[in-house]
């Protein structure tokens, strides 16, 4: 190996640690905000999630009575306008029943068997929802599981409070660097902390029969909030 090429070798690992120093000295101070907004926007869907419950000695006997029973929920909601694709079954079972206080052979008693049948409706005519469930539970609905009222398209809401959110994050940079004294440089990034989707507005669980039904039940689908988080990095200029 030549002289030369040593030379240059030696002279390069010098230059090393300085290069490194002078690179840590040029990196900016940075200013981080991360601010919170929000924008209301109406439900325009709902959901309701209902079922049939009934029980029998035999399996056979408990999944035809269920069977039969949930034809005519299907036909209630064909009379209240829904249509078939807007009806989807959510759960379908069939479990034993036990008397755990007589047993034989250390095993509870077998008493009959329940069947079980799920269905998730959805409809945009928010104003029905109550006479929804009232026919439903007429044909024979035993439990309302769950009532959700949903944002559909929650975009223009996100985008609104995106950009408050932004705004916002944007005032604290500039009171924060005032406050410390210092140059707000330029934007260095923009990070969104929420991801828009479906939103659901509250839930309401009821246990239902033919004989207490009091007509529709009272329900308010109100306003959902829909939030966007937003964090901001600026560089600190000289």
């Amino acid at each position: 190996m030549s002289k030369q090429f040593m030379s240059l070798l030696a002279a390069t690992a010098l230059l090393l640690p300085l290069s490194a120093h002078a690179d840590s000295k040029d990196m900016p101070g940075i200013i981080h905000v991360t601010a919170t907004a929000s924008a209301d926007a109406a439900p325009d869907l709902v959901s309701v999630t209902a079922g049939v419950h009934t029980t029998s000695p035999t399996a056979q006997d408990a999944m035809a009575r269920n069977s039969a029973t949930m034809r005519g929920v299907f036909t209630a909601l064909e009379q209240a306008g829904i249509a078939r694709t807007d009806i989807s079954t959510s759960r379908l079972s069939l479990n034993p029943r036990y008397n755990y206080d007589r047993r034989t052979d250390g095993q509870p008693q077998l008493i009959g068997y329940q069947a079980s049948n799920m269905v998730t409706v959805k409809t945009r005519d928010l104003d029905k929802t109550g006479p929804l469930i009232d026919s439903m539970i007429q044909a024979g609905v035993t439990n309302i599981n769950g009532v959700n009222f949903q944002v559909s398209s929650p975009d223009a809401a996100q985008a609104s409070a995106r950009m408050a959110a932004i705004e916002k994050a944007k005032i604290q940079a500039r009171m924060m660097a005032q406050a410390a004294g210092v140059r707000l440089g330029r934007l260095l990034s923009l990070r969104e902390g929420s991801s828009p989707g479906p939103i659901y507005y509250d839930e309401v669980v009821v246990t239902a029969s033919r004989q207490s039904a009091g007509g529709p039940p009272p329900l308010s689908a109100g306003e959902r909030d829909i939030q966007s988080t937003v964090t901001l990095s600026y560089a600190i200029d000289d």
